[in-house]
């Protein structure tokens, strides 16, 4: 089962705004020396969340993980790039983008060498923290960016359950949650 949560927040879903499906990935990129983990913050919007991005058609997922890295923060000194288990799909507006989104989430653990940059995107301002202090950072419209973040380094469990409007000990303040098989489609929901 996949878990889909749905913003019903400042985020939710635009009925006039067209919706588009997109295979994306989310980043926990660990601190080369520090037990920190990097997060974004708009500069625009004000949101602090962990780097995400599209998969692009017929890319490899690894090589969209690396190339979103490399584009948002300029580090390219990697050490290691791990394909999570763990999947989620998330419905949300973006307003950055004025449209709804259907984002089918792989998730990636990256660990850097050093903290090398070359040339990046300047939409956001590039931080780390400690996990601890990311849940207040990342506010209930992103709690589940909070909770991949735990997965990845095993602070939470991959608890998928059609009983509870929890995943694992996180609860979604602001979200609704719903589920869909892996093999389904999301359009035929």
């Amino acid at each position: 089962m996949v878990p889909i949560i749905e913003s019903i927040d400042e985020n939710k879903v635009v009925p006039s705004a067209k919706t588009v499906y997109r295979d994306c990935i989310m980043l926990v990129v660990k601190h080369p020396s520090e037990d920190k983990y990097l997060y974004l913050h708009n500069k625009k919007f004000g949101w602090n969340i962990l780097l995400q991005g599209g998969i692009d058609q017929n890319e490899n997922m690894i090589v969209s993980a690396v190339r979103e890295l490399i584009e948002e923060t300029g580090f390219n000194d990697i050490k290691s790039v791990t394909k999570l288990d763990f999947e989620m799909d998330n419905v949300y507006y973006a307003a950055h983008k004025n449209e709804n989104r259907y984002a089918m989430i792989k998730t990636f653990y990256i660990e850097l060498n050093s903290l090398n940059q070359g040339s990046h995107e300047d939409e956001a301002e590039i931080l780390f923290d400690n996990y601890e202090n990311l849940y207040d950072l990342f506010g209930a419209p992103f709690r589940h960016h909070y909770y991949l973040l735990g997965l990845a380094i095993g602070k939470e469990k991959n608890v998928v359950s059609k009983k509870t409007t929890k995943l694992g000990t996180l609860d979604l303040i602001n979200h609704q949650v719903k589920y869909r098989k892996v093999e389904d489609k999301p359009e035929n929901i």
